[in-house]
């Protein structure tokens, strides 16, 4: 009689840590974790989410964003990977305006756009066709090489430049404006949607299911816990906290290039500069609780022209999600893209409300201080990437010049502009770079 042979397979888990408990670093280690590796994430902050990260009033039952956020219908990414957990996901089409000589204006449909009678006829025409090729034209490469400026007032003309995109581009690229490649502008149409999405109770309840989810399967997270510095040794990486020194196999960072570069020893100089040029902005919300709803019409996002007012977005929550989520309360997003070195990154709650004041009473004339119940003002120095003329060409690799050692943020998800769904989208590409090595 034969014996048959039994094979014994010994699994080797590979030591693997990830540094920054943003969608990025989440979707890594819940890749990773799902394959058997032994996963350790590390975050500055008490909660996971990075620049998604909620906050919660006591009598809330779900939380907000420091920083607005939604998704499109189009961002599968991170819906297959809520659905992959059980997460319920909203959709919704909220109402989506714009701000021009006083009156707002509702500009996101194709007809709103030909209806729309600050632009003559042919340039509403002109406009409509242009938007249609981007929305449908796969190409993104050639048009890297021309600024969005350039193209838009080449294709659509120079009067909807002027009336209608030059006060968006200004307001949110300030300085840059001029630099910022059509590539940039393709990607926006392209996965812009009427309808959005949400996911049940809050950016940040997603975020600890997921982290739940991680945790399920054998991941560690350790919050409150900022790494002071990263070197490889022997083939060990070697991260170092306030108190303590872990070793691990393979090192994933998901924290903005600055902050990279800044905890990580024996980096090549070329390739220090070479990310350092890379050029990004920063964002400064106020998050205002009201007893009254300010955008009555029910606009849930509003562009503003910031020529003439201080902020480039108004966006009222509540008009998107029901209030009775947030104590009945109405929740009004004031926001602004700024250079790092703006002054309202030294503002406190009261001076930005007071430098908001006028202009949002102009937007409302009823709006007043007493419809004011609480005042919240979040700052991120890095928020926003600049895309100028052949990006690709700089963009840097998942993989750094150390090997084992990957970098994974937000200057990485080009030609698509930030969010959590290209977070989510090249962190599993990277936890499949970690899992082939």
């Amino acid at each position: 009689m034969e014996i048959p042979l039994i094979l014994t397979v010994t699994l080797t888990y590979m030591r693997v840590a990830i540094i920054g408990a943003g969608f990025g670093g989440l979707a890594i280690a819940y890749k990773l974790a799902n394959k058997g590796m032994d996963v350790t994430v590390f975050e500055s902050d008490k909660q996971p989410g990075g620049l998604a990260i909620g906050f919660k009033e006591v009598k809330w039952d779900w939380s907000i964003e420091k920083h607005y956020h939604h998704w499109f219908t189009s961002d599968w990414s991170v819906r297959n990977l809520a659905k992959e957990i059980g997460h319920k996901v909203i959709v919704i089409r909220p109402k989506t305006s714009t701000l021009i000589d006083g009156q707002i204006k509702q500009l996101d449909s194709p007809l709103s756009l030909l209806l729309f009678d600050k632009l003559p006829l042919l340039d509403r025409l002109r406009m409509a066709a242009v938007l249609t090729y981007l929305k449908l034209t796969p190409y993104w490469q050639p048009l890297e090489r021309i600024t969005a400026e350039k193209f838009i007032k080449k294709y659509m003309g120079a009067t909807s430049w002027k009336v209608l995109w030059e006060p968006l581009f200004k307001g949110k690229f300030d300085k840059y404006l001029d630099e910022i490649s059509a590539a940039w502008f393709w990607a926006r149409i392209k996965k812009r949607t009427t309808s959005l999405c949400y996911p049940e109770g809050g950016f940040l309840k997603f975020a600890e299911n997921l982290t739940k989810s991680i945790k399920e399967k054998g991941g560690k997270f350790l919050f409150n816990t900022p790494v002071h510095s990263i070197i490889k040794i022997n083939n060990v990486f070697h991260i170092k906290t306030a108190d303590k020194n872990y070793e691990f196999d393979r090192v994933i960072c998901t924290l903005p290039s600055p902050l990279f570069v800044n905890i990580t020893r024996n980096l090549p100089k070329k390739y220090v500069i070479e990310i350092l040029n890379l050029k990004g902005i920063g964002a400064v919300n106020m998050v205002l609780s009201l007893k009254k709803q300010f955008l009555t019409d029910g606009t849930y996002w509003l562009n503003i022209n910031k020529a003439e007012h201080p902020f480039l977005a108004v966006v009222e929550h509540t008009n998107f999600m029901d209030k009775v989520n947030y104590n009945n309360q109405h929740l009004l997003y004031i926001g602004n893209y700024v250079d790092h070195s703006h002054e309202y990154f030294k503002f406190s709650e009261d001076q930005m409300f007071y430098e908001f004041y006028d202009s949002l009473k102009k937007i409302n004339p009823d709006f007043n201080e007493k419809w004011v119940t609480k005042k919240n003002l979040f700052k991120a120095y890095f928020a926003q990437p600049i895309y100028n003329l052949n990006y690709s060409h700089k963009l840097p690799d998942f993989k750094t010049p150390i090997e084992g050692l990957f970098l994974c943020n937000i200057q990485q998800v080009y030609p698509w502009d930030r969010g959590t769904n290209y977070a989510v989208e090249n962190g599993e590409k990277v936890a499949e770079l970690v899992l082939n090595s």
